[in-house]
């Protein structure tokens, strides 16, 4: 251990048997701390370079590079019965997803623990353990090369300290949280993070995530659809960035200029000669099944961006909200975020009621859980007193 900052042994694990000891032992632990290093500049998918595990004793880091059966790493993954520590943890869930095949269960992510406990919304591991633990973590090899071997003893070190503070970060933020009473508030959090992440594997709602999408008509979404699932399928086969496989303001222009023919692929921005002529077939095929679809087959228009007036009805629940996250020291992003606000506008700015306790039963539409517990009765009165200010205006 040539770093000061490392205070538990490092083991490395790079065989089948010594994965499975190791697993059997993690098993009957109560959480341990899971990071992972990899590589991705050029690739779609993320090139898996270590995995790291802190169960409060030691470190392990283990080379995905040396074996090929990491079944008893992913049964642990899976093992509700084993805490899974993780901070900001959306990149390392696509590691595991695509490494393992799994995402894990009984996640703990310390970044929304932090801001439950008062530190600040997405708040960076360096950040976070400088302000709980009051160490200085080093940042050196962030961006070095995971998939060399041997690995520099900088690197080791590095990957060490990650994980080793993460759990001694995890610890203290526990504890912070069964006093408060909010450890219930993280882990259904962390949940629905797991949720959001094994829904966004659908590729066929990736048009969804296109900017500008809701400019568009049902027939062209149709097109938009099939164009935008087309390139995930190239990216993911090919192995590059979805750019690089046509880039987004390609597909808008797609979707909008209805191509039918190669030809009038040229007069597209972003496709070249290249590209058409090993993708503009399926690209026009695309095209022409959204084109054939029957009227009631076609996707639903995107709502669009709230008007200047639901803004301004938006910011005064926001408001609200505000002022009781200051009362609980919590961002008020941890609360409600901004597609909340959104909702609660479309659905309740124009609503005829004025009754607290309707208004009240209405809102398991919008938030629901710890929220709707937390929030429910402030936002039916704040609801209540807006819209009843706009019938009295003149």
């Amino acid at each position: 251990m040539s770093n000061s900052l490392v205070k538990q042994p490092i083991e490395w694990i790079s065989t089948e048997s010594a994965l499975l000891a190791a697993c059997q032992r993690w098993s009957a632990k109560k959480m341990v701390a899971v990071d992972t290093e990899f590589m991705r500049s050029q690739t779609y998918y993320p090139i898996t370079g270590l995995i790291q595990l802190n169960d409060g004793e030691r470190n392990y880091l283990i080379d995905p590079l040396a074996f090929k059966n990491f079944e008893p790493f992913a049964d642990l993954l899976c093992n509700p019965n084993v805490v899974k520590i993780l901070h900001s943890c959306s990149e390392d869930l696509e590691v595991f997803q695509r490494f393992l095949g799994v995402v894990p269960v009984n996640l703990l992510d310390t970044q929304i623990a932090a801001a439950f406990c008062g530190y600040g919304f997405s708040v960076g591991f360096g950040k976070l353990v400088a302000a709980v633990l009051g160490t200085e973590l080093p940042k050196e090899e962030t961006r070095s090369d995971w998939l060399q071997r041997p690995l520099s003893a900088a690197q080791v070190d590095y990957a060490a300290i990650d994980v080793e503070y993460l759990f001694q970060l995890a610890t203290v933020l526990i504890l912070k949280l069964k006093n408060s009473e909010r450890l219930s508030w993280v882990t259904e959090d962390c949940d629905t993070v797991l949720q959001a992440f094994v829904d966004n594997q659908d590729i066929a709602k990736s048009y969804l995530r296109i900017k500008q999408a809701w400019r568009l008509s049902s027939r062209q979404l149709a097109i938009l659809q099939n164009i935008a699932t087309w390139r995930e399928q190239m990216a993911q086969q090919r192995d590059v960035p979805r750019n690089r496989v046509l880039k987004e303001h390609s597909l808008m222009d797609i979707a909008q200029r209805r191509p039918q023919h190669i030809a009038k692929l040229r007069n597209l921005e972003g496709i070249n000669e290249r590209m058409i002529r090993t993708d503009g077939a399926a690209i026009i095929d695309c095209v022409s099944r959204a084109v054939a679809i029957d009227e009631s087959e076609l996707p639903a228009t995107i709502v669009r961006p709230l008007s200047g007036a639901e803004n301004r009805w938006a910011k005064k629940i926001r408001e609200s909200v505000v002022d009781l996250a200051e009362s609980l020291q919590l961002a008020p992003e941890m609360l409600l975020k901004k597609r909340d606000y959104e909702t609660l506008t479309r659905v309740f700015a124009g609503a005829e009621t004025r009754d607290e306790g309707q208004l009240l039963e209405a809102l398991h539409s919008c938030i629901d859980g710890w929220r709707y517990a937390l929030l429910g009765d402030l936002l039916a009165k704040t609801i209540a007193v807006l819209n009843a200010a706009r019938d009295e205006s003149p």
